[in-house]
């Protein structure tokens, strides 16, 4: 389903990319065998109990935890697979998200198409720019988000 967005992945070494992923979706896959082939990293932040190919980097998550990444890594790219809609903490979810990527880093979140202004004004307001939506099919929107210079701490 996100295989479109892997072209704006640089592929040259040392690039940090991961997912948050629920039940919902099975993007981790193609992710994986993509981050192979440009040596980057995944780390896989799973909201579920899936089995997932053995050499990957997954650990289990919850929106509710206080930090979002370990070790103090800060990703490039981020992937939102998870349906966040019904959840009052979504603003909470997006500052969390935000402290995460890198400088100049992007965001990219499945949204159900109903969803997806709502979803924008949450991002926004988290101090995420260039805030974009691509339209993936009848049901889902991708919510594309930077995240800039980081001069408003969220």
């Amino acid at each position: 389903m996100i295989e479109p967005l892997f072209a704006l992945i640089p592929n040259y070494p040392g690039v940090f990319i991961s997912i948050i992923e629920d039940e919902n979706f099975d993007c981790v896959p193609n992710l994986f065998e993509y981050s192979k082939s440009i040596q980057a990293t995944l780390h896989v932040k799973s909201l579920c109990d899936k089995d997932y190919d053995d050499s990957l980097h997954v650990d289990e998550f919850m929106f509710e935890q206080k930090r979002y990444n370990n070790h103090a890594v800060q990703y490039d790219f981020l992937f939102l697979c998870a349906n966040i809609t019904k959840r009052g903490d979504i603003l909470n979810i997006a500052n969390k998200m935000y402290r995460i990527i890198k400088n100049a880093g992007h965001c990219f979140v499945l949204s159900e198409k109903e969803s997806t202004p709502r979803l924008i004004d949450i991002f926004e307001e988290s101090n995420f720019v260039a805030v974009n939506t691509i339209s993936l099919n009848s049901e889902y929107d991708i919510i594309s988000a930077k995240k800039m210079h980081g001069w408003r701490r969220v």
